[in-house]
């Protein structure tokens, strides 16, 4: 594995002073890595975040996992370790505001705790129509462009706390994290500790720069897809040999989706909006099958919440002909070992 010392590291107050070329610089680091850091994003409460996210991953797991991960991506996930990764995470996903209508919980993430988790989205929410409104210029659309298919509607922006916790000994067949490309428009990852890696513009694995106070983002599937893959959605991973057994490492990831009706197809074209819609996918159809087959086999009968849909085939393999998700082989996550 190498480390690049040309890693793309933007200054986000140049947003406001310097929109043009800042708008340049963010769309050559999609397009050549798909992965960039941002400083200075003046995201509030990230220690906050860091906060609560330690003082309920040390919860008694019977506690975490009064509610497990449903299909509006809200939840405890880590009831069972899975082929996907050795972590544990909670998520709080749907729409603005949606979480204080008997979200899918645990009780112990009370309403003033949840309005803190909603604020923190909020301003993770702001900054991403900033990163999009930059992308749309650079491919030739009005700035606000990417904002129609990014309101405050179905799915929601997902955030999850990620705890990679220490094990006595490295357990058989469970990657730290698999190699994985995202789903949605873009996603955000706040962390302060080495181990994240990506494939670089030549296609090697090298290490993702932890630089305090910065947020890692990178591209995802549907915005690749709706760029016709001009924007690259780039796989990442964690190794046992970066963050062993020994080893702990927390992380929180915002997840930017788009709202489920838009389509994926490529919106620099002049095709025929109603022909699109009847040929291409819609994000709906896109999440149903990575969301189902990552998670879905995780839940148990008898779970709390909103169960997954079943996957289909007509639908599965219009997805795996995107040729996008995991190189087009989009393998089911199975329970494969008890925490």
């Amino acid at each position: 594995m190498s480390t690049r010392t040309d890693f793309p590291v933007l200054d986000f107050s140049r947003y406001k002073t310097d929109f043009d070329a800042f708008a340049r610089d963010i769309f050559m680091a999609s397009e050549e890595w798909g992965f960039f850091i941002l400083t200075n994003h003046n995201i509030p409460n990230v220690d906050r975040m860091y906060e609560l996210s330690t003082q309920f991953f040390d919860l008694p797991k019977d506690q975490k996992a009064e509610k497990t991960l449903d299909a509006t991506m809200t939840g405890y996930d880590g009831k069972n370790l899975t082929a996907f990764a050795a972590s544990e995470g909670v998520a709080f996903g749907m729409p603005a505001g949606r979480l204080f209508d008997k979200p899918n919980l645990p009780a112990w993430w009370t309403r003033p705790r949840l309005q803190e988790v909603e604020d923190f989205k909020a301003s993770c929410y702001d900054i991403s129509l900033n990163i999009m409104s930059c992308l749309a210029v650079q491919l030739g659309l009005e700035r606000s462009f990417f904002d129609a298919t990014h309101q405050h509607k179905d799915p929601g922006n997902p955030l999850k706390l990620i705890k990679y916790p220490r094990f006595e000994k490295q357990p058989d067949g469970i990657p730290r994290l698999s190699e994985h490309t995202d789903w949605g428009s873009i996603t955000f990852v706040f962390t302060e500790t080495p181990g994240l890696e990506m494939r670089d513009p030549e296609d090697q694995w090298t290490a993702v720069p932890t630089i305090p106070g910065g947020v890692v983002v990178n591209i995802a599937d549907s915005m690749s897809l709706r760029t016709n893959k001009k924007l690259k959605s780039a796989f990442h991973r964690i190794r046992w040999d970066t963050v062993g057994v020994d080893k702990e490492r927390l992380s929180i990831a915002y997840f930017v989706h788009p709202n489920n009706d838009a389509v994926l197809s490529d919106v620099t074209t002049d095709a025929d909006p109603k022909e699109a819609k009847e040929t291409a996918i819609t994000y709906r159809d896109y999440l149903k099958i990575r969301l189902g087959l990552t998670f879905g086999s995780a839940r148990e009968d008898g779970d709390a919440g909103v169960d997954f849909d079943t996957v289909d085939n007509a639908t599965y393999e219009r997805v795996k002909n995107l040729g996008i998700a995991n190189y087009g082989a989009i393998e089911s996550i199975q329970p494969e070992v008890s925490t």
